[in-house]
């Protein structure tokens, strides 16, 4: 299906937005429609964040409005392209929402006050192709380790901080045979790249250097620094439970949560699933290949909101977003989803223990989003798509070796990544 992108002239569009400034009275009680995928979030909204809003703005009801997150990205095209869809749109980061910029989906946020509280790298998901903002970005996921802290006292051990030290950790949980030491496994592979590969890879692949390496050019995913990092994930296939093959992400969970497994390899997503059963857990980073070298974290841009460029409520959206754009929101976002990051300058305290350890991750630590998805799987086949499918080629087959999944991914991203093609 193909939209017809409105012109509208770039000084009339900042008239319309801006002319009410922050706060704006209007003359009539305005709905507004947010939409969202993340269903599991309605409560969050609608007993907290909405009502927050609608105190300090009482002319302005926004109504949530979420669609199953398989089928939202399909469903907010179709209204859009149809003339409909809400007045706030929850955008996708990178390649998705770049596509949805170019069909002119939303309303440029240049201008827009709140912006100033998130730099360059926090936009950067949901910036256009002209580098301008399109969405405001709301929350980050973190990639890290659960760990069972009463077992990992029980066989004194400590928290590793290299890759050899976290070998020899699990070595030692396989050694004294009560647990297993990786709660983690290969029948869903998004995972394998999401929380292995994608996770401890930007301390050999040396975070945005590598990334940006391979987006113009001057990097190959055969390259020593990816073939190495896909080694050290390789390495964890030892330590997974027995039929692996076929244990899925809530199995994974459930292994951990259950107390039979020590770690558990997974995003700051999944908090109150990991300690729904009130295990004593704590959370390390991803190791270093040796010590004294610089920590990595995959910081993933999740979610943030856009203005749809046909809605009618344009102003009333603007105000919403420079209160989105504030520490009060950002606060109660990340406390009524523990889990999930606040990506401004503006300092955020977490309630939860557990989601104050993954920010604290952050610190000393540079970030960087996962490696495929910023232009790297906007064409066929997408470098993404491939990592998950050949990951779990490798995890499942004992011939497969880390340099032939590096050279397929190589050959796959060069036949259509006009910079690989070099």
């Amino acid at each position: 299906m193909r939209s017809i992108r409105v012109s509208i002239p770039l000084a009339a569009t900042l008239g319309v937005m801006f002319s009410g400034g922050v706060g704006a009275a209007f003359a009539d009680p305005v709905t507004i429609t947010l939409n969202s995928w993340r269903t599991e979030d309605i409560a969050v909204w609608q007993d907290t964040i909405l009502p927050a809003f609608e105190a300090k703005h009482p002319d302005i009801k926004v109504e949530f409005a979420p669609i199953n997150t398989n089928e939202y990205n399909a469903a907010v095209q179709s209204q859009i392209e149809g003339g409909a869809g809400g007045d706030l749109i929850t955008c996708r980061p990178f390649d998705v929402n770049r596509e949805w910029i170019k069909r002119g989906y939303f309303e440029p946020l240049e201008g827009l006050p709140g912006l100033e509280n998130f730099d360059k790298t926090s936009r950067a998901a949901w910036s256009g192709a002209d580098d301008k903002a399109y969405c405001l970005p709301v929350a980050a996921v973190l990639a890290g380790f659960y760990y069972n802290a009463d077992i990992f006292k029980e066989l004194g051990l400590k928290v590793p901080t290299t890759s050899a030290e976290f070998i020899d950790v699990l070595q030692a949980i396989k050694k004294d045979g009560r647990y297993t030491p990786l709660a983690y496994g290969s029948a869903e592979s998004w995972q394998l790249a999401y929380n292995g590969l994608y996770s401890i890879g930007p301390a050999y692949w040396k975070g945005e250097e590598g990334r940006l390496g391979l987006i113009d050019g001057k990097k190959k995913l055969t390259d020593p620094e990816f073939v190495d990092a896909i080694a050290a994930f390789e390495a964890w296939k030892p330590f997974l439970p027995s039929g692996q093959e076929s244990l899925n992400y809530a199995d994974m969970t459930q292994l951990f949560t259950l107390g039979k497994a020590a770690i558990l390899p997974d995003g700051s997503w999944d908090i109150n699933q990991a300690t729904s059963t009130g295990l004593n857990v704590g959370v390390f980073g991803p190791p270093v290949p040796k010590a004294g070298d610089q920590r990595f974290l995959q910081e993933m841009p999740d979610m943030g909101i856009g203005i749809n460029a046909k809605s009618a409520h344009k102003e009333a959206a603007k105000t919403f977003l420079d209160w989105v754009a504030g520490p009060e929101f950002q606060e109660l976002y990340v406390n009524a989803a523990p889990g999930f990051f606040a990506m401004s300058s503006k300092p955020v305290t977490y309630k939860n223990k557990l989601a104050q350890d993954f920010a604290d991750l952050k610190k000393g630590a540079e970030l960087t989003p996962r490696l495929a998805l910023d232009r790297l799987s906007a064409g066929t086949p997408p470098l993404d798509d491939e990592t998950w499918r050949l990951l779990q080629v490798m995890f499942t087959k004992s011939d497969v070796t880390p340099q032939q999944v590096a050279t397929e991914l190589q050959t796959g991203l060069a036949s259509w990544y006009g910079p690989q093609k070099k």
